[in-house]
């Protein structure tokens, strides 16, 4: 499990940055969060390790792949 600081170092992006990546995945359907019942504190969200390593890889290959079409 991680705080969004440090999922947002695994993703490579700005902590901001991350928690707006996250709520546009959420808004389609997709959730990266670990589940609530294994936060130590319902305020703060923890996020699912694999999850978000696997959203950061596939978002690494859709930016290489823009920038090599473009």
């Amino acid at each position: 499990m991680l705080t969004t600081s440090q999922a947002a170092e695994l993703a490579g992006i700005p902590k901001e940055q991350f928690r707006s990546a996250m709520s546009k995945e959420r808004k389609s359907g997709k959730e990266f969060h670990a589940p609530r019942e294994l936060w130590l504190d319902a305020r703060t969200p923890l996020w699912d390790e694999e999850k978000v390593l696997a959203w950061a890889k596939a978002r690494k290959k859709r930016k290489k792949r823009k920038k090599d079409a473009g």
